[in-house]
């Protein structure tokens, strides 16, 4: 299941407002690199190796960097910080059988939604169990 919702993402004492997309399908929660540098500047951290990662449309990208970032999700503030890939070759859009998708600023995989208790809804969209979380 996939929902897309605005979140907030903190890094090094600055915000920024990104479209998220919440992703059950997705092992990794990654953000694209140009939107991390418009917001953040070029402030990751180098992976030890590159992690080779598969895309909805097939095509294989590497990862080699990462940073520790807070996702504030309505009120929620997710806490610790989630450590997220920061994609160089996440591209603005694919095709997927003819249809042209828009991706998003960050993707939130399955492994941050299990770890803060993030579900999805068809009703609802993003629902955030509170416990753990500051508001």
């Amino acid at each position: 299941m996939r929902v897309v919702k605005e979140v907030k993402v903190r890094f090094m004492g600055r915000e920024a407002v990104a479209t998220a997309l919440f992703d059950t399908g997705s092992g990794y929660t990654i953000v694209k690199r140009g939107f991390f540098e418009r917001a953040f500047g070029p402030s990751w951290s180098l992976l030890p190796r590159p992690v080779k990662l598969y895309l909805v449309n097939g095509d294989v990208v590497v990862a080699d960097k990462y940073a520790a970032v807070t996702i504030v999700i309505d009120d929620y503030e997710l806490l610790p910080p989630e450590t997220v890939l920061v994609l160089d070759e996440f591209v603005d859009e694919i095709v997927v059988e003819g249809r042209k998708i828009k991706l998003p600023d960050i993707i939130i995989g399955a492994g941050t939604m299990d770890k803060y208790g993030i579900t999805l809804d068809p009703r609802e969209g993003v629902k955030v169990l509170k416990a753990g979380l500051l508001l």
